[in-house]
């Protein structure tokens, strides 16, 4: 029965790593029960992650957001997006300049970092949740890829979560535009399912597999990461949710059932 199993899990993990977008918020509206169910954990002594694809905002942007709407205080190891794991990539292999299809916020932020965004001869490019896109960008960064330059990419959702029930354009639809250009594939690729984004984790957060709990509602990502390395997992069903491929160790209708489930823990 799936509720035994999400009491078990939630009494035998350690580190919940939870998909954000669509399964404690969408848009800028969080679920009912999602405060309850980040309360309830930092009752339980155990640690959450929201793990985010969306880099189109900054993480101090991002932060302020979601501790409004999940009404509740986020600091930044509340929270972990592509904007992470990219900058310590880029600092990780010496890199100083980039350019790419990226919203402004990012941009600014990375700016902020200590990179310098260079329109002409940037060390490497990235492809992102790009909300302020331009046809001028989109050239320039298929030029910069075309000339070998390091071809990055956040991450592969095709669509976001977005109010009114609707989805839209994400890093996974602009790549195949530049793609089908440039006629190859990125060098890197982040965010989930890519088991960079565990790797990261486990070095950020001083935590092994086995201490983690994933709680998403995309199989294709948030279940797929979680089977592929070997970690437990929970998925909260949307209507937007793909073909079960993978195998989560539960199913619950919505984040509110889940809640429902552990509140007397």
């Amino acid at each position: 029965m799936s509720e035994n199993v999400v009491k078990k899990l939630f009494i035998e993990k350690r580190v919940f790593l939870l998909d954000g977008d669509g399964t404690l918020y969408v848009w800028n509206t969080a679920f009912n029960s999602s405060p309850l169910i980040l309360k309830k954990i930092r009752e339980l002594g155990k640690k959450f992650i929201i793990l985010s694809n969306n880099d189109s905002k900054s993480k101090k942007r991002r932060l302020k957001s979601l501790s409004r709407i999940l009404k509740t205080n986020l600091d930044k190891d509340d929270l972990l997006l592509p904007n992470d794991i990219v900058e310590a990539f880029m600092k990780d292999k010496g890199v100083k300049s980039f350019d790419g299809l990226i919203s402004d916020d990012f941009k600014n932020e990375l700016v902020e970092n200590g990179f310098k965004h260079d329109i002409r001869d940037p060390q490497v490019v990235l492809v992102g949740f790009d909300t302020n896109l331009t046809y001028a960008k989109i050239k320039r960064v298929i030029s910069h890829i075309n000339k070998g330059k390091t071809f990055l990419l956040t991450h592969i959702d095709p669509l976001c979560p977005y109010k009114g029930g609707q989805e839209i354009p994400d890093a996974g639809l602009l790549v195949k535009l530049v793609e089908a250009a440039v006629k190859r594939d990125p060098d890197y690729v982040f965010g989930k399912p890519y088991s960079s984004t565990i790797d990261f984790v486990i070095e950020k957060y001083r935590t092994t597999k086995e201490e983690m709990l994933i709680i998403g509602d995309r199989p294709g990502t948030d279940i797929k990461m979680a089977n592929e390395n070997g970690i437990s997992s929970i998925l909260v069903k949307s209507q937007n949710a793909d073909e079960i491929n993978y195998k989560p160790d539960a199913i619950v209708e919505s984040i509110d059932m889940l809640y429902k489930m552990i509140k007397d823990l």
